[in-house]
C-alpha cells in the first residue's frame, strides 16, 4: 500500500525538527564566513581605457567605422600575443619589481569592449591592488608603443589610466555569505526528513491497522508530566502511610499514648 504524505506531515516535520533546521542554518553561514573572509584571497582590479583610430579616408563612411570596430579583435589578439606580453614581463619586473611570467600575466588580463563603440578596456586582476593597477597601464603603454609599427593605425590615445582600487572584486561577501544559509536551510531540512525517514515507531491507530493490518485490542493513553507528578506524589505519600503503620516502634509510642 503506497504510503502518502499531505502538506500538513510536511509542515508537522519541520516543526518537529525547527531546531535541527537552524541550526543547520547558522552552521552553513559560519561555514561559508570562514571561507569567504579567511580561506579565499581577495582580487582586486584595475582597468585602463584605449581608443584606436584608424587612417581616414577622403570619403570617410560606414564602412570605416564598422573596420575601426572589426579591428578591436585584432587588438584583442595582439595585446595577449607573445609580442606585446614578454615586454610587459620586462617592464613589470625591472620597473614595478613585479615577478610574473608571460603567462600568469595573460591570464590576469581581459578585453573589455564597450557594444558600437572604438573604445575598450584593458583590465588587469590581481591579489594585490597597486599590482592590477601596473598590469593595467604597462600592457596598455607597450600596445601602444607597439601597435603603430605592426597594425596600420593612425592615432592610439590611452584615454583614462588604471588606479588602484581598495576594494576587492571577488570574494562577494554578501553573495557567498546568503549561498552559505540557503546551502545551511537546505541541509536542515534534508537531514529533518532523513530522521523522519529512519524513525520506524509506530505514530498513531490508523499506521498499524492499514499499513500493518493488525487489530487493536487496547491503547495505553498517553499521560502528560502534570498527571505524571501527581502520580508519583501519591505513591509516595502511600508508601509513606505503609512504611509508618510497619514501624514497631511507631506502635509501641501508640500504645504509650493510650495508656
Amino acid at each position: 500500500m503506497e504510503e502518502t504524505i499531505s502538506l500538513k506531515d510536511i509542515f508537522e516535520v519541520l516543526r518537529k525538527h525547527i531546531a535541527s533546521i537552524f541550526i543547520s542554518m547558522f552552521a552553513g553561514l559560519a561555514i561559508a564566513g570562514v571561507v569567504t573572509f579567511f580561506v579565499i584571497t581577495p582580487k582586486y582590479s584595475s582597468q585602463a581605457q584605449l581608443i584606436v583610430t584608424l587612417p581616414q579616408t577622403e570619403t570617410a563612411n560606414v564602412n570605416d567605422v564598422n573596420t575601426n570596430l572589426q579591428m578591436i579583435n585584432t587588438y584583442k589578439d595582439m595585446i595577449v600575443g607573445d609580442l606585446v606580453m614578454n615586454e610587459v614581463e620586462e617592464r613589470l619586473a625591472k620597473d614595478d619589481n613585479v615577478e610574473m611570467t608571460a603567462k600568469e600575466i595573460k591570464g590576469s588580463i581581459s578585453i573589455i569592449q564597450s557594444p558600437n563603440s572604438q573604445m575598450f578596456s584593458i583590465q588587469a586582476t590581481s591579489t594585490n591592488a597597486v599590482t592590477s593597477q601596473q598590469i593595467a597601464n604597462t600592457t596598455a603603454i607597450v600596445f601602444q608603443e607597439n601597435a603603430k609599427d605592426v597594425l596600420s593605425v593612425d592615432k592610439i590615445s590611452i584615454i583614462s589610466t588604471a588606479v588602484a582600487s581598495p576594494s576587492p572584486v571577488s570574494p562577494n561577501n554578501k553573495l557567498n555569505l546568503a549561498i552559505g544559509l540557503v546551502l545551511g536551510l537546505m541541509v536542515g531540512i534534508g537531514f529533518a526528513f532523513l530522521l523522519q525517514l529512519m524513525d520506524r515507531t509506530v505514530k498513531d491507530v490508523k499506521f498499524v491497522t492499514d499499513t500493518l493490518g493488525f487489530t487493536i485490542l487496547g491503547t495505553v493513553p498517553q499521560m502528560s508530566q502534570k498527571e505524571i507528578q501527581a502520580t508519583i506524589q501519591k505513591k509516595s505519600a502511600v508508601s509513606v502511610v505503609k512504611k509508618t503503620e510497619s514501624d514497631p516502634s511507631t506502635e509501641s509510642r501508640r500504645s504509650r499514648s493510650r495508656v
